[in-house]
């Protein structure tokens, strides 16, 4: 990850040779590879203008689907 690479055809290239070796069998991980799992209640997204006037949306986890509200910038 985040190392050079020389375009995108060397990218799709070795995603096509991984997905051969793989195919039908699950993709084994590093033992040393954790993580944890996020599962968010909200999230903000912002996104600046010229005019100062915002963008602000507020996404709440509902029982069932997310709720969407327009926050004052």
């Amino acid at each position: 990850q985040s190392s050079t690479i020389e375009n995108r055809a060397v990218l799709e290239k070795r995603l096509k040779e991984i997905e051969t070796r793989f195919a039908g069998k699950p993709v084994p991980r590093p033992p040393f590879w954790g993580g944890f799992r996020l599962i968010p209640n909200a999230i903000d997204f912002w996104q600046g203008r010229q005019d100062r006037l915002h963008d602000r949306l507020h996404f709440s986890r509902q029982e069932t689907d997310w709720h969407l509200e327009r926050l004052a910038p």
